[in-house]
This record gives structure tokens, sequence and C-alpha cells, in this order.
């Protein structure tokens, strides 16, 4: 027996609104072993349409969220992205599953490799919905559709009293990635 559901639009909120946007990604973008044998412009083909959508949604250039996304995930090679489902490297709060796994930070300008708990998710869909809710947050709300320029936002979240990343070059090397791969 076949059973139908119809959802009435105009009555969603805005998250539900997100979330199902989100499940329709999950659907397109499901990560396999078979993205961590992409050749780069294969991996930023593979990867574009759902963050394109994701920064149209929530207001943040789509070519920005390429180049973090390939940054943060080693062209899509990293155990993080491809057994975690974490796109965009988000660490985990209290009380939400997690991976502690060895990176780099920043302290007092002074390079240091740490452990740090890092969200760890059941799906690509909830990875994707954890990754858009990052720049919804109250330290980053304030950049959201303030340019359609990846380059200025890049600039944006390393400008505030909270950064997005310890990384004293992180902007630069954004911004590597848009002038190399993405112009």
């Amino acid at each position: 027996m076949a059973i139908s559901y119809t959802l009435t639009i105009k009555k969603m909120t805005k998250t539900t609104k997100i979330s199902l946007f989100i499940i329709g990604l999950f659907l397109l973008f499901k990560p396999t072993k078979k993205v961590m044998t992409l050749n780069k412009k294969s991996f930023i083909d593979y990867i574009t349409p759902p963050l394109k959508k994701i920064g149209n949604e929530i207001g943040v250039p789509y070519k920005f969220l390429v180049a973090q996304v390939i940054l943060e995930s080693g062209w899509g090679k990293s155990s993080l992205f491809t057994k975690y489902f974490n796109v965009g490297g988000v660490k985990a709060v209290k009380g939400q599953s997690f991976v502690t796994l060895p990176t780099f930070e920043y302290y007092n300008g002074v390079k240091q490799r740490v452990y740090q708990n890092f969200a760890s998710y059941p799906n690509l869909e909830t990875g994707l919905q954890a990754y858009a809710k990052v720049f919804q947050n109250r330290y980053f709300k304030q950049y959201l559709n303030k340019t359609t320029d990846p380059y200025i936002y890049a600039v944006l979240l390393q400008s505030g009293k909270i950064k997005y990343a310890t990384d004293i070059a992180y902007k630069d090397k954004i911004h590597k990635i848009l002038d190399t791969f993405l112009v």
C-alpha cells in the first residue's frame, strides 16, 4: 500500500523549510568512497550544487562555502568528511556525538597540534544542516547577506572578536583556493 504525504508550504516554519531543503540536498549529495578518488575539478563539480543551494538559502557566497569545504575536508579525503559527515570542521558542543581527532590550532600566533572534539553526524543531511547553522549562530549571523563576494566574506569571518578559525592564514588559504580553482 502506498502512503502519500502532502505538506502545506505556507504553514511551515522557516526552520522546517530549511530542514526539508537540506533533506533534498542529501538525496542529491551522498558521499561515497568514490568521493575520495575524485580529482580536484570533479570534487568541485560534486560539491558545488548543494553548497550553492545552501549559500543562496542562508545568505553566504557559495564560492566561499566551496573553498571552505575544500580546505576543511582536504579535497574530500579527510575521515571527518567521509566517515563522520562533518562538512566544515564543525566542533562538537556539549551533549553532541563527536570524534576526537588531531588538528592544528593557533594560540597566541603559535601553531600547535591538538586534539579536538569534532561533531560527528549520522549522515550527510545532518552534517549539512549543522554546517549551515554555524553561519547563522550568534557570532557569524551578522555577516549573512552582507556580500556576494567570497573574498570579502572570508575577511568578514576573520574580522570580529570571535573568528571562524584560529589559523592566522585562514582567509589567505581560502583566497588562494578561490584564485586557483574558483575564479
